[in-house]
């Protein structure tokens, strides 16, 4: 398919995911239903950051970077993952514009969305049925894109190892706090943090704060996100937590339906939010790069860090935003 016209099927797709949102299609609620996790106002969060990649201009500006794609199509075989609703569609729709044809294997979390986007893609354009297929296993594939633990990584890299393959590890994604951030700055840095339960590798699960800095102070600003401790099982993992922290007379703070604890570690359980302070810049600096393998993204105020987003961003990744800093669309085209 002509490049230009296949961008502007995914356009389209952009605009039927709005749509989606808009009318409360009933899928949103049968994803629900399939997983307790994926709740309504966090399938519609995540169509938002589809439908906000899915515009006509970034898709050209995306795709220019790279050559026109060998016509020599190969079966690349996508291992999603389930942690946040479809969570794997930028690899579907990288595969896809590399004109090659996706071999999905389905996380049993996330078994709904996916499918029901190909559908509407499939409406839009009837040709993309045959790039796409669904599977039980992954057989006769020519490369493979795998995404999960630090754990299931190591089961991919022994099971592909014969093949190219992209294997992500876990990540997650920090922000770093100077003391001069708006309510309005604090306030959408509880998207970033609380958004899907902080199960997402774009979610902040640590913050860096100046030396002295008030940290219970934050408390108020992340009040928008309270309703989350209604869900049993998240309010199970943080009744859990905030009973180990008292059990193991270690410090913590209590915001009601998370708890907050300084630590040198990167990635925080669920429902802690881990804090730790710097001296200055150059120090916070230090700890991103010796930590840079871990971290997905930062958040911090504009210009206080290299290549740094803004609050409440993390969740709206662009095309080029490419997962573990990988370029899945030059992988492709190495093959």
């Amino acid at each position: 398919m002509d490049l230009q016209k296949q961008i502007r099927v995914f356009s389209l797709l952009g605009d039927e995911i709005q749509q989606m949102i808009e009318k409360d299609d009933k899928v949103i609620d049968i994803t629900y239903g399939k997983n307790c996790w994926f709740v309504p106002e966090f399938v519609k969060s995540a169509l938002s950051g589809l439908s906000f990649m899915l515009k006509e201009e970034k898709l050209s500006r995306w795709l220019s970077k790279y050559p026109h794609p060998n016509k020599n199509r190969k079966n690349i075989g996508i291992i999603m993952a389930g942690n946040i609703p479809a969570v794997g569609f930028h690899d579907l729709l990288t595969v896809l514009f590399s004109h090659n044809q996706a071999v999905i294997k389905l996380s049993h979390n996330d078994n709904v969305l996916i499918p029901y986007l190909v559908d509407l893609m499939i409406k839009i354009d009837p040709g993309m049925k045959h790039q796409i297929k669904f599977v039980r296993s992954l057989n006769h594939i020519d490369a493979v894109i795998a995404t999960g633990s630090d754990n299931t990584s190591r089961y991919f890299e022994y099971t592909f190892r014969e093949l190219p393959r992209l294997i992500r590890k876990n990540r997650t994604s920090c922000c770093i706090l100077n003391g001069d951030e708006s309510s309005r700055e604090l306030a959408e840095l509880s998207y970033d943090i609380f958004s899907y339960f902080g199960m997402g590798c774009r979610n902040v699960s640590k913050l860096f704060v100046p030396a002295g800095y008030n940290v219970e102070s934050l408390i108020p600003h992340f009040s928008a996100y309270s309703w989350i401790k209604n869900h049993s099982k998240y309010y199970n993992n943080y009744t859990f937590q905030s009973s180990r922290y008292t059990l193991e007379h270690r410090q913590f703070i209590d915001g009601q339906f998370f708890i907050m604890a300084k630590s040198k570690d990167m990635v925080s359980p669920l429902s802690c939010l881990y804090y730790d302070e710097y001296g200055n810049t150059l120090e916070a600096a230090d700890i991103i790069r010796l930590n840079r393998n871990k971290i997905q993204c930062v958040v911090a105020p504009k210009g206080l860090f290299p290549n740094n987003i803004d609050f409440g961003t993390a969740q709206f990744p662009e095309p080029w935003d490419y997962a573990d800093a990988i370029d899945t669309m030059k992988f492709l085209a190495e093959i």
